[in-house]
């Protein structure tokens, strides 16, 4: 068994051989500036997908929830936060980010949102349904045209066939940057988006 002298004495190792308590200081010292400085070269990447699923929120329209079930739901909504934790690994090197979330996130670079926060809306009719962006809402703001960051002409309205998808970048003024959680909604259909590292 090592002893470590206190007060400048000599160490003797097993063995026999003689350490000198300042060379000890040296190596913790390095040991704990590799693990302050460097620690993270062992702490775990979070993947895509786990960075995805605290900032998505789901709505569901014309649903009701049964206990875990939600029935009667004529189309899902995906609201997605796009933050920098979030926009670094899409564009990060080997990225698995699919061509959707690399199209829209670029808009996190646009001058449009400047004071304002980008999301990207998802949605798919699940059977018929009339969707209209102006239903949209976050917090208390209403989502209207010119928030649609995405060209109008890739924007599927109106009324939709079953199954049709749709997704596009939108920028929302007034998401304070204290606020925990922020509800999104399409009409009076809602879910709450939590804001990640607030």
């Amino acid at each position: 068994m090592a002893m470590v002298a206190v007060g400048g004495e000599p160490s003797r190792a097993e063995g026999g051989g003689v350490m000198r308590s300042g060379h000890w200081g040296k190596i913790l010292g390095g040991v704990m500036w590799v693990l302050l400085m460097g620690g993270g070269a062992w702490a775990r990447e979070l993947s895509l997908e786990e960075l995805l699923r605290p900032r998505t929120a789901v709505v569901w329209a014309e649903g009701q929830r049964l206990g875990e079930l939600m029935v009667g739901a004529r189309a899902q909504l995906e609201f997605l936060l796009v933050d920098h934790p979030l926009v670094e690994a899409i564009y990060a090197e080997n990225s698995s980010a699919p061509d959707w979330l690399r199209l829209h996130a670029q808009y996190a670079a646009s001058d449009a949102l400047k004071g304002k926060t980008l999301l990207i809306v998802r949605y798919k009719a699940l059977i018929p349904w009339t969707f209209h962006p102006e239903e949209l809402s976050v917090g208390e703001y209403r989502i209207s045209q010119k928030d649609i960051l995405t060209r109008k002409e890739f924007v599927p309205t109106g009324d939709l066939p079953s199954g049709m998808r749709g997704d596009f970048a939108v920028a929302v003024p007034g998401v304070s940057k204290s606020i925990p959680e922020v509800t999104v909604a399409y009409g009076e259909w809602h879910a709450t988006l939590k804001i990640p590292g607030r």
